[in-house]
C-alpha cells in the first residue's frame, strides 16, 4: 500500500461523513408501542380497557401501510417485485422469534398444562408454527362442540397468521395485476384500484359475516383484508411535511383526530359488540389517518421518546411473549392471576421482549453472513425448522392418542361389564346410596379424552340455514310408540340414551337438534341477527313438525341448557315469567293437539375448569372439583312452572338427584366424569343414566293416559 502524499497532521482537516438522514417514522413506532401497550393491557384488565384489542387492528394496518409502500418502491426502482427475496426477507424478520415463543410455550405446556388440554394446546401449536391458526380458531368456533374450548397459550398467534397471509398474497396479487395492466397504468395507480376493491369488497364481506357467522368473522383473513388493504391505500399518499400553513394544519388535524379516533375506540368498542364489523371503522380509520398525517407532527416527538420508541421497537416480541404468561401462570400457580402477578407479566413481557429482541432476533436478522443468505437457502432453512418446531406438537398429540387409546379401551370394558355402582347407578342422592370402593380410583373417560366422549351426530344438528335435521333411532317402522326428542346440545347429549330406550323398546324416538336453540316460542337473544333469525325459523319448523305429526306422535321430549342463550323479555316483565312463558305457549302447540310434552330437566352447571382440574387428579378421587347443589341449579330453567301452567300433558323428568347430593354435585360420579366441558354431560355418563330416563318417560306416559 503506499504511502498518503500528505501525512495527517493536526492542521489537516478529515473529510466530514455526510450525515444518514433518520428515515424512522416514529409516529408509526410510537402507534406499535400504542397497539402492543392496549393488547396487552386488556388481556391482563379487561374491564378496565375493554376495546384493547383493537391493538390488533392497528396493526394490520401498520403492515398494510409499510409493506405496500415497500413493494411500491421496489416497482418504481427495479420495475417488477422480486418475490422470493420479498418472502425470504419476511421469514428473517419474522419467524426466529416466533419460533422461539412457540418452543418456549410448548414446553411450558408439557411443564405445567394438565394433559387434558394437551390435545387442544398441540392443535393450535402446530397451527401457529404454520401459521394457520385463524382457520384453526374459526373453524373451532362454528364448531358447536368446541365453541367453549379454553384459551390456549397459542391463541394469539391468530393475528400473525392473518398477517403472513397477507404477505403472501399481497405481492402476488401485485404481480398479477401488474402483468395484467402491462404499463397501461402507472404502478401506483394500480395499486390503488386494486387495494380499493379490496377495501370495498372485504368490508362489505366483514359487516355481513360478522352478522351470520361472528366467530368466522373475527378470525377470517377475508374479514381482515381491508384493515390491510387501508393501510396499503394511505401508503400511496403523499403529503408535503410543512412546506405551507394549510399542510401544516391539515397533517395535524389529521393526526390528532386518528390519534382521537384511536383512544376513543378503546373504550367504545367493546367485546360486547359484534367485531370486526362496521365499528371496526373507528380504530381503522383512526390508525390509518395516523400513518397518513403523522409524520412531522407532534406525534413523531411522542414516538421519539426513549420509553415509547423502545416499546415500539419490541412491540412484535412483546406480543409474542405475554400471552402465554397470562395463560399458563394460573396452572403454575393454582390460582386466577392476581395484580401483582398482572403487572409482573407485564413487565417480564417487556424485559423478554427486549432480550429476545435485542439478543436472538436482530442479531439473527442483521447478521452479514444471514443476510447474504440466497432466497433458497432462507426457504430450506424455514421448512426444516418449521418441521422441528411443528414436531413438538406432533409428538405431545402421538403421546395424548397413546393415552387415549388406553383409556377408551378402559372405558368400554366398565360400560360393556356388569361394574356395580357404576355412574349414575350410584344413586347418590337416595337415602341408600351404592358404593363401590373399587371405582375410588376410577374416571372414565380419562380427561384427556373427555371433550370427545359427545354423541351428537351431523344427521340429528340443525346448524343453521333454516333447516328442520332429524335423525331417526330404533326402528323406522312397525314401532309401538313415537317420540320426537327436540332441543338445543343438552339434548342431543342424550341421543345414545335416547337409541338405547328405542331399542329396548321397539319405539321410534327421532332427534332435532340446534345449537343454543330449543323448543320455547319466545325469542332468544344470539350474538348476530343471522343465529337468530335461524333460531327463530327452526322453531317455527318445530312447531309446525308437531301439529302435522300430532296423530302420530306419543310424546315430544324436550331438553334445553339453563344456561342457554336467554330470552328477550318485554320491559313489564322479568326474564324468568318470559322464559316460562316461551315454553308454555310452545308446549301448548302439542298438548292442544293431544300430544303429551315431557321435560327432561336440566344437568346442573359444573365447577369452572372441571375437566382440567380432574386431569390433575392422581391417586383416589377427591372433591377438590366438585359443585355445590344450590350453585349447579342457580341457573333458572323454567320447566317446573312451565310444566305447572299447562297441566296434566306436561311432565317433567328430574335426575338431580342422579347427578347430586342434599349438598355438592361430584365431578366424578360412581367412577364416571361427569362433564365434558362447562356444561355438557359425558356421554358415558348418560348412557348411564337410561334406566332412569327411561322408567321416566314410562311414568309420565302412564300419567297422561290417566
Amino acid at each position: 500500500m503506499s504511502a498518503p502524499l500528505v501525512a495527517p497532521d493536526a492542521t489537516t482537516t478529515a473529510p466530514t461523513r455526510p450525515r444518514i438522514r433518520d428515515t424512522t417514522r416514529w409516529d408509526v413506532q410510537g402507534l406499535r408501542a400504542f397497539a402492543v401497550l392496549a393488547v396487552v393491557v386488556y388481556h391482563l384488565w379487561p374491564n378496565r380497557l375493554p376495546g384493547g384489542f383493537v391493538g390488533v387492528d392497528v396493526f394490520f394496518v401498520i403492515s398494510g401501510y409499510l409493506i405496500t409502500g415497500h413493494l411500491l418502491r421496489e416497482v418504481h426502482r427495479t420495475g417488477r417485485v422480486a418475490l422470493a427475496s420479498f418472502w425470504a426477507r419476511r421469514a428473517k424478520r419474522l419467524l426466529p422469534g416466533a419460533f422461539l415463543a412457540i418452543l418456549a410455550t410448548g414446553g411450558a405446556v408439557l411443564a405445567f398444562v394438565p394433559s387434558a388440554l394437551w390435545g387442544q394446546y398441540g392443535r393450535e401449536l402446530i397451527a401457529s408454527t404454520v401459521y394457520v391458526q385463524n382457520w384453526q380458531l374459526a373453524a373451532d368456533s362454528v364448531d358447536y362442540l368446541a365453541s367453549d374450548n379454553q384459551a390456549s397459550p397459542f391463541q394469539h398467534f391468530w393475528s400473525l397468521s392473518v398477517e403472513e397471509q397477507f404477505y403472501i398474497a399481497l405481492p402476488v396479487l401485485l404481480i398479477v395485476v401488474l402483468w395484467l395492466v402491462r404499463r397501461r397504468a402507472s404502478a401506483v395507480t394500480v395499486v390503488r384500484v386494486m387495494l380499493g376493491s379490496v377495501v370495498v369488497l372485504s368490508f362489505v364481506w366483514c359487516v355481513v359475516q360478522t352478522d351470520t357467522t361472528p366467530g368466522v368473522a373475527y378470525f377470517s383473513t377475508a374479514t381482515r383484508a381491508w384493515e390491510f388493504a387501508l393501510g396499503g391505500l394511505a401508503s400511496t399518499v403523499r403529503f408535503p411535511v410543512a412546506r405551507t400553513t394549510a399542510a401544516r394544519t391539515t397533517r395535524l388535524l389529521g393526526a390528532w383526530l386518528g390519534a382521537a379516533l384511536l383512544v376513543v375506540s378503546l373504550w367504545l368498542v367493546t367485546p360486547d359488540l359484534p367485531f370486526p364489523g362496521s365499528i371496526a371503522l373507528l380504530p381503522v380509520a383512526g390508525a390509518a389517518l395516523v400513518v397518513l398525517f403523522g409524520a412531522g407532527t407532534e406525534l413523531e416527538a411522542i414516538g421519539r421518546v426513549t420509553p415509547v420508541a423502545h416499546l415500539g421497537r419490541i412491540s412484535y416480541a412483546v406480543y409474542l411473549w405475554h400471552w402465554p404468561a397470562v395463560v399458563i401462570v394460573p396452572f403454575v400457580t393454582g390460582h386466577p392471576l392476581t395484580s401483582p402477578e398482572k403487572v409482573g407479566i407485564l413487565l417480564g413481557a417487556v424485559v423478554v421482549g427486549s432480550l429476545s429482541t435485542m439478543l436472538v432476533e436482530e442479531p439473527l436478522r442483521f447478521h452479514h453472513r444471514v443476510r447474504s443468505w440466497r432466497p433458497r437457502r432462507v426457504a430450506l432453512v424455514g421448512v426444516v425448522v418449521t418441521a422441528l418446531v411443528a414436531s413438538l406438537g406432533v409428538g405431545t398429540l402421538t403421546s395424548l392418542h397413546v393415552q387415549q387409546a388406553q383409556a377408551e379401551q378402559f372405558a368400554t370394558s366398565l360400560t360393556r361389564g356388569d361394574v356395580r355402582c357404576f355412574g349414575a347407578a350410584a344413586a347418590i342422592g337416595s337415602d341408600d346410596p351404592c358404593v363401590n370402593r373399587a371405582l375410588a380410583e376410577v374416571r372414565v373417560p380419562a380427561a384427556t379424552i373427555a371433550r370427545r366422549d359427545d354423541a351428537n351426530r351431523d344427521a340429528c344438528w340443525s346448524d343453521g340455514g333454516g333447516q328442520f335435521a332429524r335423525c331417526t333411532l330404533g326402528p323406522t317402522s312397525g314401532y309401538d310408540r313415537y317420540f320426537i326428542a327436540m332441543g338445543d346440545s343438552h339434548n342431543n347429549a342424550l341421543i345414545d340414551v335416547y337409541e338405547r330406550i328405542a331399542k329396548r323398546n321397539n319405539w321410534r324416538i327421532d332427534v332435532a337438534g340446534h345449537p343454543s336453540c330449543y323448543f320455547t316460542a319466545a325469542e332468544q337473544s344470539a350474538p348476530s341477527q343471522g343465529l337468530q333469525q335461524s333460531c327463530d325459523t327452526w322453531k317455527g319448523k318445530a312447531m309446525s313438525f308437531v301439529r302435522s305429526h300430532a296423530t302420530d306422535l306419543s310424546a315430544v321430549l324436550v331438553t334445553h341448557s339453563a344456561t342457554s342463550r336467554p330470552v328477550l323479555a318485554t320491559t313489564d316483565e322479568n326474564a324468568e315469567d318470559a322464559t316460562v312463558d316461551g315454553l308454555v305457549k310452545a308446549w301448548r302447540t302439542a298438548t292442544a293437539a293431544g300430544v303429551p310434552v315431557i321435560a327432561v330437566r336440566d344437568n346442573p352447571i359444573p365447577a369452572p375448569g372441571i375437566v382440567t382440574c380432574v386431569g390433575k387428579m392422581h391417586g383416589a378421587t377427591t372433591s377438590e372439583c366438585d359443585q355445590t347443589r344450590s350453585a349447579g341449579f342457580a341457573p333458572f330453567e323454567g320447566s317446573e312452572r312451565a310444566a305447572a301452567r299447562v297441566g296434566s300433558k306436561a311432565h317433567v323428568i328430574d335426575l338431580s338427584d342422579r347427578y347430586c347430593d342434599t349438598t355438592t354435585c361430584p365431578a366424578v360420579i360412581g367412577g364416571v366424569l361427569v362433564y365434558r366441558d362447562k356444561t355438557h354431560i359425558t356421554n358415558t355418563f348418560a348412557k348411564t343414566l337410561r334406566p332412569f330416563l327411561e322408567r321416566g318417560i314410562r311414568d309420565a306416559l302412564a300419567e297422561s293416559a290417566r
